[in-house]
């Protein structure tokens, strides 16, 4: 619940901030850099959904400390997201096929191949681990978005080779 309105939310995701930096994985398809998390199952709570999907990705047990926001989508997709903040209390790092990389990430220096809506997320996430408030964002999600990920992915060769990430 966002200033008073219950928002219909599908999927659920974990941000670990620390020290400003937050957690991502790559996952492998679609490829791309995004916070853990995934789909609710029927009748599972989002913060009960977000925490078993993030140690199944990443091996880390987490307690929700709060909500960073509620994402609705405009264009292709119509579902809702909510992004939990959240606190390591166990487990260790590890890879899975849904997580082959685990990375520590500023708002400002994100991964070229984050997912479009994944910088506002991240940037919410730092901004609510520091005391601000939750919110709530439409977050568009058009031809244009999904065409400018994927020259993303075309210039991933060039920055590695000019020592840009």
């Amino acid at each position: 619940m966002i200033d008073g309105v219950e928002w219909t939310v599908e999927g659920a995701q974990v941000a670990i901030v620390e020290r400003g930096r937050v957690l991502l994985q790559f996952r492998p398809w679609p490829a791309g850099w995004e916070l853990p998390g995934g789909h609710c199952e029927p009748d599972e709570d989002p913060a009960v959904t977000a925490a078993r999907e993030t140690e199944e990705e990443c091996g880390y047990k987490v307690r929700i400390a709060g909500i960073v926001g509620v994402y609705s989508w405009k264009g292709l997709r119509s579902a809702g997201d909510v992004v939990f903040l959240g606190e390591v209390i166990g487990g260790a790092p590890r890879r899975s096929l849904e997580a082959w990389a685990l990375r520590m990430a500023t708002p400002d220096h994100l991964p070229r191949t984050v997912f479009p809506w994944i910088r506002e997320r991240v940037r919410d996430a730092v901004d609510v681990a520091a005391g601000g408030a939750p919110v709530h964002r439409v977050q568009p999600v058009t031809i244009r978005h999904v065409l400018g990920f994927a020259t993303a992915w075309l210039h991933t060769p060039i920055d590695r080779l000019s020592g840009r990430r």
